[in-house]
């Protein structure tokens, strides 16, 4: 009969180091399929989506600012529009809302030598030129004192729900816990 005498040391330390690093590229894998689902549910189009479905964008900008990140200190993904390029718009897509104001242009007085608005070409919309006389001065300062005014009186606007994240994310539920089998190894 052969004895066999054996030592098992236990490194709780290293076992949560792997659980941690699978963990975060877990989540970042399941952050970005949720990602891409979302990304491709909205189409590219000239009209408006009908409420409720994703919405349609004209220059591709929405699918372009789509974005996650995963923090590694809380375990957390946080998937979306980018604020900084996106603006407010996407969350009242998502969420439906009422907008009251229009943001304000910047009043400036104009003078001769700098470029300003000459000529509106449609709301909001202005043709930007040299500004070679007085009168030219005189004219762009007015039409943005207009265009204020104007942006101060308009009615709220109204943005039914067009949600795109909350149905990526519906899509991915069953696909959620594949992205954590096996990963520690």
């Amino acid at each position: 009969m052969i004895r066999i005498r054996t030592r098992v040391r236990f490194d709780s330390g290293q076992v949560k180091k792997k659980v941690n690093t699978a963990n975060f590229r877990s989540l970042g894998q399941a952050a970005g399929a949720i990602r891409l689902t979302a990304k491709r549910s909205i189409r590219k189009r000239k009209k408006s989506s009908s409420p409720g479905s994703p919405p349609h964008t004209q220059t591709g900008m929405l699918r372009r600012v789509l974005r996650y990140e995963v923090d590694r200190v809380r375990e957390q993904a946080f998937i979306g529009p980018v604020n900084e390029i996106a603006g407010r718009l996407w969350n009242l897509h998502e969420f439906g809302g009422i907008v009251t104001k229009r943001r304000k242009l910047k009043r400036h007085r104009f003078r001769v030598g700098q470029h300003g608005p000459i000529r509106a070409k449609q709301p909001g919309k202005f043709a930007r030129v040299l500004l070679l006389t007085a009168a030219q001065a005189h004219r762009a300062t007015r039409l943005i004192e207009e265009e204020n005014e104007r942006r101060g009186a308009t009615k709220p606007r109204r943005y039914p729900k067009r949600p795109f994240m909350k149905p990526a994310l519906a899509a991915n539920q069953a696909r959620l816990p594949k992205f954590w089998r096996d990963s520690v190894k």
